[in-house]
């Protein structure tokens, strides 16, 4: 297969990662199509995370290079200061906890010569280490192939151990002044949500519907499968809608802002499109939050009422209904006094 014209880089984030980077350092290694660098970027590590490292580094057949920060990043900027040194025409996130499929890059490497194509995601197994049951999830992809820009709802993200994508992406906006995390509010957006964002406005998006990694859930996962739920905080409604207003308004600010240039790199890039789609989804979220801050349970009712009518509940990506947002709204309705 010809796929020398694009290089990846891969780019793991380490912490305390010691029982399992060695495994994972040696499927990243092995790979039939060979990334032309690792970079691990560790946070001040006290276990022998560094020292597994180095010993690997200094026998490895790709060049291999230990990035310990000064202080503790955490994973969303670790991840996206380690990206900035990566020289790869793409970039691959990579887990310290992770197996890869030893042909995951040559898979992901017959979509990198695609001109438009910003990132490609792919399906996962999921290893239950303490029961050894390995389950396939599919993030929702149900077929290998290529979606055109804003193709997905606009908090979608894929785990970032799935997602390869440009290195132009990390320059279309400074990643120091991403706006907030829709899900975890007191954090600036998440790594894998960033270049989500990004890499569905400006370009197309490879799916594979292929288990290219394994993701152990163990004891000292950062996160679970459950990392991107709502849920995983406090359940006010208000405050949630309130978030997720704010951050879908700090998006569109985004795609004001930037560059010119990017039409030139992203030819498929539309930013009057990409600001309505966007705006759409705002509307959407302030006719929602009229629901909860009704003054009763009737004025409740007919303002899911009044939003089913103006088209509220379809989804801007897919203009499919959004059955389980009804469901919740008119729930909350029915448990006012």
């Amino acid at each position: 297969m010809n796929v020398e014209s694009k290089t990846v880089s891969v780019v793991i984030a380490a912490y305390n990662g010691s029982s399992f980077i060695h495994e994972l350092l040696n499927s990243v290694i092995n790979q039939s199509f060979r990334p032309i660098e690792i970079i691990v970027a560790d946070d001040r590590s006290t276990d022998q995370t560094v020292e597994i490292v180095k010993s690997i580094a200094a026998v490895s057949s790709v060049p291999l290079e230990i990035k310990v920060n000064d202080a503790n990043l955490g994973f969303r900027d670790k991840f996206l200061n380690a990206d900035l040194l990566a020289k790869g025409d793409f970039i691959a996130f990579c887990d310290q906890d992770d197996i890869w499929d030893l042909k995951k890059l040559e898979r992901v490497a017959a979509f990198c010569q695609k001109p438009n194509i910003s990132m490609i995601v792919h399906a996962a197994s999921s290893l239950d280490q303490s029961t050894g049951k390995l389950v396939k999830f599919t993030q929702g992809i149900r077929s290998t192939g290529v979606k055109p820009p804003l193709s997905y709802d606009p908090w979608l993200t894929f785990f970032g151990f799935s997602i390869v994508f440009r290195r132009e992406l990390l320059h279309l906006a400074d990643i120091q002044g991403r706006f907030r995390d829709f899900i975890v509010p007191n954090e600036k957006i998440a790594h894998d949500r960033w270049i989500v964002f990004l890499g569905q406005v400006v370009g197309e998006t490879a799916e594979l519907n292929l288990p290219l990694v394994t993701y152990r859930q163990h004891a000292t996962n950062l996160f679970g499968d459950g990392r991107r739920s709502h849920k995983a905080r406090g359940h006010d409604p208000i405050r949630e809608l309130d978030d997720y207003i704010s951050a879908t308004a700090d998006m569109i600010e985004v795609i004001r802002d930037l560059p010119d240039e990017t039409e030139v790199t992203f030819p498929l890039f539309d930013r009057g499109k990409a600001i309505h789609f966007f705006q759409r989804a705002l509307h959407q979220l302030r006719q929602r939050k009229q629901v909860y801050v009704s003054r009763s349970r009737p004025r409740g009712v007919w303002a899911v009422i009044r939003n089913i009518r103006g088209g509220v509940y379809r989804s801007v990506h897919q203009d499919a209904i959004r059955w389980r947002s009804i469901a919740r709204d008119l729930k909350y309705c029915a448990t006012r006094s």
